[in-house]
């Protein structure tokens, strides 16, 4: 490479890592404090001014304590963690809670404690320019062969412009912190492995630093050891000897030991189950709390279903619908021209040191993500990214390789060439970078075209991946814009609030909440600012607490992950009407509980296998989940308000809101006008199918209520042959008339078993009323009826099988 080219690349190097550090910092101003950052922060702080870590909590305390070292010049200073609740039982929350959860103001707290890690995501980003020039000869001839001194800059832009590192860039947690010491750890023991020449001693000070920093950063870090061993057995080069390599290995993890041993001031002290003092005896207790995380699981959400142990699909499918697709697709054309390409496939498999080096770990990692206790969110798979850039760069390096021979194929191939380099790779670069910078500043609620986008993510995934607490301050600015006071607010956290003016109503899982929402199925009206974390289920009493919400629209989504909805006053519910078939679900304090019904509101349970009331006025259908609407497709009208798909405390069930407005509900043969039966019902009219003869068919009839009888009656249907003989009946009645409402209506399904010994031809229809137990038919007055106790209809034909 020319001193010019290298010039320009790292000047541009320069400025890709100075729009990184602008994105971050600008959304990290605009971003509230998110769920994890107190507890790292607190715990980080506690260990810096204590030297005591009983609060490392499930990370080691390295990072931790870099992001607190600023607010040692806070003003008003954090109080000593000594003197707070909770310290004494080494209770993180409680400590948290009282130190950087109370302090205010918050926000120069929480940026100041942010600014170490948008750092050390600069310096990540360095590490990935270096070592993707390295490998693509970026200062001289490269270790794969081919010379590009863009390609350091692609796998760098890549990384400046991914959402999911500039999410976890912004904010004081362990994830980001994780993915770049990993990486440096990779980097320089890679350059230590991969000297032609050997293992060098000169070379160890900077694997040593990388490692001990990686494993004091996070717990994940562990991963380096099975891999390096492998490295090192099978990816030094050929010829040389293994003794070197081992010698110098164990004085890596020797001093890695070290680094690591300084993070915690070279404690010495006793361990419970251990005879003897042992170096740096608190980075067990990390370790045993991830242990003891992953045994007793965390709750999670993926595509609908909410579970609290681990679920194997979870990681790749977060790995699918969040890695950008400009990502995936470049990942995927690298490993495909490598397969096809003979001559690339050849000096790829040449350089096993570094082949190693970039895919192992990525693979291992990933195999372990497989078997993971806990589904807490993307932000686990932040360290397998940085090996995909270098791969993804490493690869525009070797396209611009000659392999192939012939004339003509060479002619095609340069074509193709030409027109990958210099329109759809800058077109996935631009769509790239638009995307993230259309998103700014909420780049934690990134999902790909796969999952919908940002709106459509939370289908797929809630929680770190798109809802982590960070849209309070923009959710404050929407609410003043309209002049919005009083609203009701679920979230999860230990946060507080009211530290951005957040004045609110509680809904659960807020402590001060009841555990269940109160009338779930039908919430008051007001103003509802509800987490995507929580409106999917996670951690609350209910999964399905917040389902009538998340079948209506929201009327703004801040972030993209907590939703508004304005629940508008509404007309009074009249009645309700539950289906028994096959159970009731709810009983009747529950309905009138989750309805927020008074006790002067019926409540009709009824039938719907073969019957159908329809109340004036408002209402609701309460029914059993597996009773379907579409039996019933004429009233199928009604909004699906609630769903529990799941079995609980009660059987799944739906609700259906039953607006009048507009529903005209005619029968398809009506009666004009309508006949009179008895003194409590109106013969409407009926509906009526040919059937062969030995099959089954269903009549419908259509009635109007009058008033509640006084003695219990049946619904009749009789097919009558022209010879006055009647060779089938059906009757019924779904609804007890201890239940009849005036001015309902009734409709009655009459199963009719026609006799395979019936004759083909036509028949009539009597249809009327009788009571029980006497049987007596009700009269019959109006148009239609050719005696005084049934109605006359028909023709209905029954035809030969």
């Amino acid at each position: 490479m020319s001193r010019r080219h290298r010039l320009i690349s790292r000047s541009l190097a320069l400025l890709l890592l100075w729009s990184f550090f602008a994105q971050v910092a600008t959304a990290a101003r605009e971003t509230s404090i998110t769920l994890d950052e107190p507890l790292h922060i607190a715990s980080g702080y506690a260990c810096l001014v204590t030297g005591d870590y009983r609060l490392v909590e499930e990370h080691p305390p390295l990072l931790k304590m870099l992001q607190a070292a600023p607010l040692l010049l806070a003003n008003p200073r954090l109080p000593d963690p000594r003197t707070l609740p909770g310290w004494a039982e080494s209770d993180l929350v409680a400590v948290a809670q009282h130190s950087v959860v109370a302090y205010r103001p918050i926000e120069p707290l929480v940026l100041a404690a942010r600014v170490p890690t948008m750092l050390v995501g600069v310096l990540l980003g360095a590490v990935i320019y270096r070592w993707t020039g390295d490998l693509a000869g970026h200062s001289r001839r490269g270790r794969l062969g081919a010379i590009s001194w863009g390609a350091p800059l692609l796998s760098l832009a890549l990384f400046a412009f991914d959402p999911n590192m500039l999410a976890h860039a912004g904010v004081a947690a362990t994830d980001l912190g994780a993915a770049a010491g990993i990486f440096a750890a990779a980097y320089t023991f890679w350059r230590w492995l991969a000297d032609p020449s050997g293992p060098r001693w000169s070379r160890l000070p900077a694997v040593v630093v990388a490692l001990g920093l990686a494993l004091g950063i996070k717990n994940t870090a562990l991963v380096l050891g099975p891999v390096f061993a492998v490295l090192v057995f099978a990816g030094r080069h050929r010829g040389t000897a293994l003794r070197p390599y081992l010698v110098q290995g164990a004085a890596i993890a020797a001093g890695a030991f070290l680094v690591l041993w300084a993070g915690y001031r070279f404690e010495f002290g006793t361990v419970a189950g251990l005879p003897l003092p042992v170096p740096a005896p608190s980075h067990l207790l990390p370790l045993l709390r991830l242990r003891q995380h992953m045994e007793s699981g965390h709750s999670a959400f993926l595509m609908g279903r909410n579970y609290h142990h681990a679920d194997w699909r979870y990681f790749p499918i977060a790995f699918a619908v969040k890695t950008p697709l400009a990502t995936l697709i470049l990942v995927a054309w690298t490993i495909v021209r490598t397969i096809v390409d003979g001559r690339r496939r050849r000096l790829v498999l040449a350089n096993r040191t570094t082949v190693l080096a970039l895919l192992l770990l990525p693979v291992l990692y990933a195999a372990a993500t497989l078997l993971s206790g806990i589904n807490i969110g993307y932000r686990h798979l932040l360290p397998v990214l940085p090996f995909l850039y270098v791969v993804v760069g490493c690869g525009v390096a070797l396209a611009g390789g000659q392999s192939i021979s012939s004339p003509h194929r060479h002619t095609v191939a340069r074509s193709l060439r030409a027109f990958g380099r210099h329109v759809v790779l800058p077109g996935l670069l631009v769509s790239y970078v638009t995307v993230t910078l259309l998103l700014h500043p909420w780049h934690l609620a990134y999902f790909n075209a796969l999952a919908g986008g940002p709106d459509g993510g939370y289908r797929y995934l809630v929680d770190s991946n798109l809802d982590w607490g960070q849209t309070w301050k923009a959710l404050r600015r929407y609410l003043d814009s309209r002049g919005i006071g009083e609203f009701y607010m679920s979230n999860y956290t230990i946060n507080d609030p009211h530290a951005y003016g957040l004045n609110y109503d509680p809904l659960p899982p807020w402590p001060e909440a009841p555990p269940v929402l109160p009338q779930r199925l039908n919430p008051p009206p007001g103003i509802y600012a509800i987490s995507s974390t929580q409106l999917q289920g996670v951690v609350v009493a209910d999964p399905e607490m917040y389902d009538y919400f998340r079948l209506i629209e929201p009327v703004a989504r801040i972030g993209h992950a907590m939703f508004v909805y304005q629940i508008a006053p509404h007309a009074a519910i009249s009645w309700v009407a539950q289906c028994t078939v096959p159970v009731a679900p709810l009983s009747v304090d529950q309905l009138r509980e989750g309805l927020g019904l008074g006790g002067d509101v019926p409540i009709l349970p009824f039938d719907c296998s073969q019957s159908w009331v329809v109340p004036p006025g408002h209402g609701r259908y309460v029914l059993a989940r597996t009773q379907s609407r579409s039996a019933w497709p004429t009233f199928a009208k009604g909004r699906l308000a609630y769903e529990q798909k799941i079995t609980g405390s009660v059987p799944p069930f739906s609700v259906y809101e039953w607006d009048p407005h507009g529903m005209n509900l005619d029968p398809p043969v009506r009666f004009e006008p309508p006949i009179s039966v008895g003194e409590s019902l109106d013969l409407l009219g009926y509906a009526a199918q040919p059937v062969a003869t030995g099959d089954v068919t269903w009549i419908e009839t259509w009635w109007r209520i009058l008033a509640p009888p006084t003695q219990a009656l049946s619904l009749m249907v009789h097919l009558v042959g022209q010879d006055g003989q009647t060779v089938a009946v059906g009757d019924g009645l779904g609804v007890a008339v201890e239940q009849w409402i005036a001015g309902s209506l009734l409709v009655q399904r009459h199963r009719l078993s026609v006799p395979a010994s019936a004759a083909p031809g036509i028949y009539t229809l009597h249809l009327g009323a009788y009571t029980f137990p006497d049987l007596a038919r009700l009269p019959v007055a109006g148009a239609g009826s050719s005696a005084q106790d049934y109605v006359t209809a028909g023709p209905l034909e029954v035809r030969a099988p």
